[in-house]
């Protein structure tokens, strides 16, 4: 659950960076893909509204390219993505301080099963 957050955190840092055109048409291309999940109920049925929906079509016709263009885009907006993710968590060095934090620290209403982690980087 940590682990995906800060992935979320690191993904969202690293497409706030990419060059704009790119940023763009990611964003866009994810959105889309992100609104198709929450309707879904199961992976069929997003995998479903993937086929009928097409968001790169979309995003071709939003942004007056051709779908190959976009889908080029896409690749090469990953590729960045993947490589900068993956130097950053080769970076990073998650450790378990949980046991170093004391109650007086703590937010009484936090629940008791609350982990807290030191990020070293």
């Amino acid at each position: 659950m940590v682990k995906e957050k800060v992935m979320e955190i690191f993904v969202r840092d690293i497409v706030k960076n990419l060059p704009r055109k790119k940023k763009k048409i990611y964003q866009f291309i994810v959105d889309i893909e992100e609104d198709l999940a929450k309707q879904s109920k199961t992976k069929k049925e997003f995998m479903t509204l993937l086929r009928t929906q097409l968001p790169h079509q979309q995003a071709a016709s939003h942004f007056d390219l051709s779908l190959q263009e976009v889908v080029t885009i896409m690749e090469e907006a990953e590729d960045i993505i993947s490589r900068i993710l993956d130097s950053k968590i080769k970076k990073y060095k998650w450790m378990d301080y949980t046991e170093m934090v004391s109650e007086e620290q703590v937010d009484a209403k936090k629940e008791k099963n609350t982990q807290y982690f030191l990020c070293l980087n």
